[in-house]
């Protein structure tokens, strides 16, 4: 008993340290800052504006404001939420894809993301500045009935939030999952990390039961960043109106090289959002 006593407790402390680790640097995990590399949608062709404005705690955040030439068209206006380790230059050949598709658009950057301010990543910080941006939208006098929000993966969470306090024409995700739990419980289910462990719990899955806005959810069949199941829990948990999609033979990040593909899909459920609109 004793020589199982002397393996069995530097295993246990071993497990318990990683778990401390996890815990204790686990936003470290989440959040992936990266600085902007420079590429604007001006390498695209598209003309842009570039803004600076604030979150509600003070932070200063960087965003593309993007619009079709006025032609009396109320078009529809996209609010971007980006993933955990994207920037806006990762996002500028993306802006084309929407402008091509007939959106105008704001796409922005999180505290401590490209350009934006340096300051502490959280959950509730990337919520406020969403927030943030959505109000900056209306404040160019663009209504809500014209907004369309999109989320990808970490940003569909953001989105999903958002669609809680505001009152957006639609949803729409790209590789949704239904908490961080469930995504750490998928990836590591050795290790025992409880829900209240856990900082920034990204409950998308509780979200999509209170927006009121229709969704389109779309999820990558090869998905190893996300996998096609928690996706498809997060569309269980949605109340109607939903719309369920699955992107044949890409990952995670491949979306856009068959969004052509799936244009239709997008433009009619735009139309749907928008009805009794011109688009």
């Amino acid at each position: 008993m004793k020589q199982l006593r002397l393996i069995l407790i530097p295993i246990v402390l071993a497990y318990l340290t990683i778990v401390a680790l996890y815990v204790g640097f686990q936003r470290s995990l989440i959040f992936h800052p990266t600085p902007s590399s420079g590429v604007t949608p001006k390498f695209y062709s598209l003309d842009y504006q570039d803004v600076y404005f604030p979150s509600s705690d003070g932070v200063t955040l960087n965003g593309w404001c993007i619009q079709h030439p006025r032609s009396g068209k109320k078009r529809p206006f996209l609010l971007y939420c980006h993933a955990n380790g994207d920037n806006l230059s990762d996002l500028a050949n993306v802006t084309r894809l929407f402008y091509d598709d007939g959106f105008d658009m704001f796409f922005f950057d999180y505290r401590s993301y490209g350009n934006s301010q340096k300051a502490p990543v959280s959950e509730a910080a990337l919520d406020r500045d969403a927030l943030s941006a959505y109000q900056w939208v209306k404040a160019k006098g663009i209504s809500d009935d014209r907004i369309i929000l999109w989320g990808h993966s970490l940003g569909s969470s953001v989105a999903a939030w958002l669609a809680t306090q505001t009152h957006p024409a639609g949803l729409i995700f790209e590789g949704a999952f239904p908490s961080i739990y469930d995504v750490n419980r998928q990836r590591n289910p050795w290790l025992l990390v409880l829900p209240f462990m856990i900082k920034d719990k990204f409950q998308t899955a509780s979200y999509v039961q209170q927006r009121t806005c229709p969704l389109l959810e779309f999820h990558a069949e090869l998905d190893t960043i996300i996998p096609i199941q928690l996706g498809q829990k997060v569309f269980e948990k949605a109340a109607e109106p939903k719309q369920w999609v699955v992107v044949k033979g890409i990952n995670h990040n491949d979306f856009p090289s068959v969004a052509n593909q799936y244009k239709p899909i997008i433009q009619a459920f735009v139309e749907k959002c928008l009805v009794g609109k011109e688009l």
